[in-house]
């Protein structure tokens, strides 16, 4: 028996749309990723020398359940603004992943552990958009287990198509990557990776 595992939590990837709003000259490190028919995330800069990109683990890989046993299968024809992705490497546990893409971008950098209450900027490609949306939120908790997992939480909702777009402080550091968007009594929020999971995932790679 196969069955695709989910989480009650809405993953943000998009079905193809349309255009948007001019480009913000201070984005280049933030660039749509095409996933063939699956839709678009966003996907950013790790590390400019080695071509190293970040985005959701969920916009590349679907986990599949085979008889009790669980496996990662990628989505085909992955691309970043038009250029296909070569390597990847996905963490389904913390839904991150890291991506290799003969493109080259300035590499983000790592800000300092967020707290509650610190306003942050969150880029991404909604709607299918080839040029950026930006949205403003607040940190609701920093650090908090729920559905068997960490999130960072943000007061405030982003868009599908958002997943995997940087979360960034007001210096343009990166401490954390949209996942998903809550239900429920989590209507209105947004799940983001906690700041650890992000340090874990570039760790030897942040410049």
């Amino acid at each position: 028996m196969r069955r695709v595992l989910a989480i009650s939590l809405i993953c943000l990837l998009l079905l193809p749309a349309q255009t948007g709003a001019a480009r913000p000259r201070h984005l280049d490190s933030i660039r749509p990723l095409n996933v063939g028919t699956q839709g678009q995330c966003t996907a950013w800069s790790l590390n400019q020398r080695q071509r190293l990109w970040v985005t959701a683990a969920h916009c590349i890989v679907v986990a599949v359940d085979v008889d009790g046993v669980v496996s990662l299968e990628p989505y085909a024809e992955l691309n970043i603004a038009g250029t296909p992705v070569t390597a990847w490497q996905a963490n389904f546990a913390l839904d991150l992943a890291l991506l290799q893409a003969d493109l080259s971008a300035p590499a983000l950098k790592l800000g300092p552990y967020p707290r509650e209450g610190h306003e942050v900027t969150v880029y991404g490609y909604p709607g299918g958009w080839q040029t950026p949306l930006e949205a403003w939120l607040r940190i609701s908790n920093p650090f908090v287990k729920l559905y068997d997992r960490y999130w960072m939480i943000l007061d405030g909702h982003v868009w599908p198509g958002h997943s995997g777009s940087p979360v960034l402080d007001r210096k343009g550091r990166v401490i954390a990557v949209v996942q998903a968007h809550g239900t429920d009594r989590y209507a209105g929020m947004t799940f983001v990776s906690p700041w650890s999971a992000l340090k874990q995932l570039g760790e030897g790679y942040w410049e």
